[in-house]
């Protein structure tokens, strides 16, 4: 799998060190989020991790294969994710339309069920 810079993916906690936390992510692969992530909070911060959560995070860097991660940066816009199918769009009408229509279809069948229990 191909670890594209920008790529959200949750990733597990598997060790915790003073260089930050490293984690195992999708197909066996391994990256590290830095302590420089946290900023000066990560000594408070590195008590709320164990082993065995699940991050969400997104691929940073990617250098000869090692993957640097961050958690401070999931949501920052200048990272777009490749993966993403509205990443080129400025246009969100055709996801408005999606969720109005799939509300429109919910509340349809809500009140063909009720008319079907009366």
């Amino acid at each position: 799998m191909k670890f594209p810079i920008g790529l959200r993916l949750n990733a597990k906690v598997n060790n915790i060190t003073k260089l930050g936390l490293f984690v195992t992510l999708p197909h066996h692969h391994h990256g590290l989020i830095f302590y420089k992530d946290f900023g000066d909070k990560w000594e408070s911060a590195r008590n709320k991790y164990s082993i065995g959560n699940e991050v969400r995070a997104v691929i940073i860097n990617n250098h000869q294969g090692k993957l640097s991660l961050s958690l401070s940066q999931v949501n920052n816009p200048d990272l777009i994710d490749p993966t993403n199918e509205f990443k080129d769009s400025k246009d969100f009408t055709p996801l408005a339309k999606l969720v109005e229509n799939s509300t429109k279809k919910i509340a349809d069948l809500k009140n063909s069920i009720e008319l079907s229990d009366q």
